[in-house]
């Protein structure tokens, strides 16, 4: 965790050292949200980086501990719950999939008490040719499930209805970084701990937060200097 207040006196500081202008809160939160999902969108795609690296039989110490590391940096967002019976659709079980999904790692289902199988990911294209086959259909016991419409994940058989439990485990969006304020005092905003929340990237991202931010904000209040900097900052750690 990186504590969003430091973030945000730390990029005014370099603002205001150099005469750049003045972020708002508004506009500083647009830019925290943005820098931090860069971050994690590289966070997964090293991940997938080593993962596939290690699926070729690429071998070495040093590989294993750049995957692990890169594991240790998603952990915190892997996340799991029940899924919502939401409809019956043809062949489908409707469940409502996690509003804040990013990948989905895994569903299974309780076929009886304390046992859970895992649901098979497939295409429609896939359940349309294997629903039409008395020997290749899904089943209870080997169900499949598709990525549906306005946020659902459908399942195959329809037998997994209302009543089954339906559990996932997914990597979910990081949380929203706020830097709130409860009044303002000499004219300047009063940081307000109780409503803010803090990035979720490792505190060793404090730095390259602060540039992307730079960046952001050099650009929207057109100072080439402040991306320039950002850039040059970024490009040393």
């Amino acid at each position: 965790m990186v504590s969003i207040n430091d973030v945000r006196e730390t990029v005014l500081a370099i603002c205001n050292k150099n005469n750049y202008g003045y972020i708002s809160p508004d506009d500083f939160n647009l830019y925290a949200k943005q820098a931090q999902l860069d971050i994690f969108n590289e966070y997964m795609s090293q991940y997938n980086y080593y993962v596939n690296l290690e699926n070729n039989h690429t071998s070495g110490s040093d590989l294993a501990d750049l995957a692990e590391s890169a594991r240790e940096e998603i952990e915190m967002f892997i996340s799991g719950t029940t899924l919502a019976f939401s409809s019956t659709s043809g062949v489908y079980s409707v469940f409502t999939a996690p509003s804040n999904w990013y990948h989905i790692n895994t569903i299974t289902y309780e076929i009886q008490a304390d046992v859970f199988i895992e649901v098979a990911k497939g295409s429609r294209l896939d359940v349309t040719r294997l629903v039409n086959s008395n020997l290749t259909a899904p089943t209870q016991t080997y169900p499949m499930y598709v990525m549906g419409e306005n946020n659902s994940i459908a399942i195959v058989p329809n037998s997994i209805g209302n009543t089954a439990n339906v559990e996932c485990v997914y990597v979910r969006y990081p949380v929203d970084p706020v830097w709130d304020y409860v009044n303002l005092t000499n004219g300047e905003p009063m940081y307000n701990a109780a409503g803010s929340v803090d990035f979720e990237v490792a505190e060793d991202d404090e730095p390259t937060l602060v540039n992307k931010i730079l960046e952001k904000a050099g650009l929207s209040i057109r100072e080439p200097e402040v991306y320039k900097t950002a850039q040059m900052n970024d490009n040393q750690q």
